[in-house]
């Protein structure tokens, strides 16, 4: 029976990349199929390590210079097989980025691949956003009771004690959503929290900290960061600094201003229904282009 492997980012601490995978959600009648850690491709030992009748590539940010050199040796590592990339999408760690995000190079990721669909909206491919949206949780209903909950990336922290918080490290979908569902608007600084409390329908405030905040096609109210900046624990005595410590891999940013941006943020109420039509016309395309023969 042919083979189809997904590869994508599986990260246990990220539970948006655990849930990125559309082996997760679909079927592939006449194929054996596996995800993979696009981390862990060995660049020094291809094309064996590759091997796999039919690949895709995606969900999630793969579209970043981190990952060209694992993308490029899968595409090139084809032996006849199919390459798909489904709702993958850039990222760009320089804050003007997201000013300049059209700019963005996504030839020498995509340019060999036989059936495209990216979570960025308005591209030269086709938007197919990220397959997480199929999850049956979403079903659930949930009604607010909190005006305003915080949810954070856990390195680009939103610092607003008293609010009702929780960070992207939590792995259970449910809790996640349960929470998210639990305010009328949602600040956050983790791309999927702001997906997936549009897909809600919540207002969401996002703190950006890469340029893929800005290609969402539901996109939300975004709060102009200029900087984000490490904490460091300082003893000082007499206004000499004797003792000073970093904080591991924690950032923070200004929040002045977040109450005005939660008036102007707009729900989406028909995102859910959108993003999932999308991915399932996706898969239907998927499906026809895998050549069903036998070994």
């Amino acid at each position: 029976m042919p083979s189809l492997v997904n590869y994508h980012v599986i990260d246990p601490q990220n539970i948006g990349d655990l849930l990125s995978s559309p082996l997760h959600y679909f079927e592939f009648p006449g194929f054996t199929t596996e995800s993979r850690d696009i981390r862990h491709v060995d660049l020094d030992h291809l094309p064996a390590n590759l091997a796999a009748d039919h690949v895709i590539l995606g969900g999630g940010g793969l579209l970043f210079e981190r990952f060209l050199p694992q993308v490029t040796a899968i595409q090139n590592g084809r032996q006849g097989g199919k390459r798909i990339f489904w709702g993958v999408g850039q990222q760009s760690y320089a804050l003007k980025a997201l000013q300049d995000y059209r700019k963005f190079n996504y030839r020498p990721y995509l340019s060999s691949g036989d059936l495209v669909g990216i979570r960025d909206y308005d591209t030269p491919w086709p938007w197919v956003p990220c397959v997480s949206c199929m999850h049956t949780a979403f079903d659930k209903p949930r009604s607010p009771q909190h005006e305003v909950v915080v949810f954070s990336h856990q390195k680009f922290q939103i610092n607003l004690p008293g609010l009702p918080r929780l960070t992207h490290t939590e792995s259970d979908l449910e809790t996640v959503l349960d929470f998210l569902g639990s305010g009328e608007t949602i600040l956050t600084s983790s791309f999927h929290g702001a997906y997936w409390g549009t897909l809600l329908g919540r207002r969401v405030v996002a703190f950006p900290f890469s340029s893929k905040f800005a290609t969402l096609k539901h996109l939300p109210t975004l709060y102009p960061v200029k900087k984000w900046s490490d904490v460091r624990w300082q003893l000082s005595l007499l206004g000499k600094s004797l003792y000073q410590r970093k904080a591991e891999n924690q950032y923070y940013c200004a929040t002045e201003g977040w109450q005005a941006l939660c008036a102007q943020a707009q729900a989406y109420p028909d995102s859910l229904a959108e993003c999932r039509a999308a991915n399932r016309q996706f898969h239907t395309q998927v499906v026809a282009a895998l050549p069903h023969r036998r070994y």
